[in-house]
């Protein structure tokens, strides 16, 4: 899978959030907005030659070099994207198990952040 592949997904996965958010449909719409972050990650790390192993666990791995590697280490985007990929993995977590569901303030904010995140991580792959 290639960089390109991986940020047409987060592109598909934000469509499905936004979709998901105006048909009331809160709880993917926070699951989406998840993914659709996780995804712009992934195609921001594989563009600076980072890449996971296959048993790694992604999600956790994206999470920590994500943080290291493209917001610290080489500042490629705002700090505050580390901190809105780890608020919109939590708020998965209640959206995808926990017994009562996401507010329709907590999707709006999903949707705020991955919006947000992945237009910082587009400006980025546009200078690449």
């Amino acid at each position: 899978m290639k960089m390109a592949d991986f940020w047409e997904k987060a592109e598909e996965a934000l469509k499905v959030t936004e979709w998901a958010y105006q048909n009331g449909c809160y709880n993917e719409a926070v699951s989406r907005s998840y993914f659709a972050a996780l995804r712009s990650a992934l195609a921001l790390l594989e563009s600076i030659g980072l890449k996971p192993e296959k048993t790694t666990r992604i999600g956790h791995w994206v999470q920590t070099n994500f943080a290291t590697e493209c917001v610290h280490r080489r500042k490629l985007v705002p700090r505050e994207l580390a901190s809105i990929l780890s608020e919109l993995r939590s708020l998965r977590a209640k959206a995808d198990y926990a017994r009562e569901s996401v507010t329709a303030k907590e999707a709006r904010q999903a949707l705020r952040w991955a919006q947000e995140f992945l237009d910082a991580v587009q400006r980025r792959l546009v200078k690449s």
